[in-house]
């Protein structure tokens, strides 16, 4: 039956909890006028639900969490892999926004979990290499850093983060949603551009051109009416389907296993005995740049005055 009821729509008349507000939240992140047309909210029941259980999912995937101190940079490869010195970690907490706004909010929670986000970068670098007893110098090898340290989806448990960055997920599937429409509200104006341009050439045309002009006119009023009905509302439903049903499509996590030994050197010879593989997941598809990605817990935190934050940033600047 329930096979049934899936094929011809009628399966529980009453919504997932927290599908309707889901429904209300992408609608209104792409177009409010939406929810005035006869499809809503039953034609995006499907594609919202799929979306949230994909976000949802892939925040459960996410590595971590990390402790996040001083004592877990001496110990935690990971951590010393993260951040290039200990008073980078000192400062990325301090500098972090998200962080610092969430001890001002929960002074005494001193602790809190997050997701922390990084650029990998990896370069090559003359160095040292030991091969047997001997020390060969000017050897080239790949060095491994992590710049841009974000924190972001601050919460008082790693429950409440990982649901805040479940929801982030999800808006940014959404955004992808806006942006196919964006691209067709664009293709549009180019059109109309065009046509102006066209308009303005056929005005002045001698009667030798007019005939070309006039076909090119013809094609291009073709194009723009097909632009133009692609911009209906009740088109919209499509781009929810063909982002939401296919999520991992356009936001994804794959996992990079990379060697690295303490001083951020890649050891991919099978020969080489020092350093440890690390497994980094990297974020597909949040923005224009991929991201290394893990969740956090800090703890022992103090709220910091932007004054002070300030203040040891200028000093960080003029050492």
């Amino acid at each position: 039956m329930e096979v049934f009821a899936h094929l011809f729509g009628h399966a529980s008349s009453q919504p997932a909890p927290g599908l309707l507000p889901a429904i209300e939240r992408a609608v209104n992140g792409v177009e409010p006028l939406l929810k005035q047309t006869g499809g809503y909210p039953g034609d995006y029941r499907a594609p919202i639900q799929s979306a949230l259980k994909y976000a949802h999912a892939l925040a459960a995937r996410l590595s971590g969490p990390v402790e996040i101190n001083r004592a877990s940079y001496a110990g935690d490869p990971l951590v010393h892999a993260l951040f290039p010195s200990l008073e980078s970690v000192t400062d990325a907490l301090g500098n972090s926004l998200a962080l610092q706004n969430h001890l001002r909010e929960f002074p005494a929670d001193g602790e809190v979990y997050a997701l922390m986000g990084m650029r990998r970068i990896e370069k090559a670098v003359a160095g040292m290499r030991l091969t047997g007893e001997v020390v060969q110098h000017d050897v080239m090898q790949n060095m491994v850093y992590f710049t841009s340290h974000t924190i972001e989806s601050t919460a008082a448990s790693e429950a409440e983060a990982r649901e805040l960055v479940a929801m982030s997920f999800f808006d940014r599937l959404i955004g992808k949603v806006g942006q196919r429409i964006a691209q067709r509200k664009q293709e549009k104006q180019a059109l109309l551009q065009e046509k102006d341009t066209l308009m303005a050439r056929l005005h002045t045309a001698d009667e030798g051109s007019r005939p070309a002009l006039q076909e090119q006119l013809a094609r291009l009023m073709s194009d723009l009416q097909s632009a133009i009905g692609a911009l209906e509302l009740d088109r919209y439903q499509d781009d929810f389907v063909a982002v939401l049903l296919e999520p991992a499509q356009h936001l994804h996590l794959e996992q990079t296993e990379i060697r690295l030994d303490s001083m951020g050197i890649r050891r991919d010879d099978a020969n080489e005995h020092s350093g440890k593989t690390i497994v980094f997941d990297d974020l597909i598809g949040y923005d224009r740049r991929n991201w290394t990605v893990t969740m956090v817990h800090c703890s022992d935190l103090q709220y910091e005055e932007f004054s002070s934050r300030l203040e040891r940033a200028y000093r960080t600047l003029t050492v």
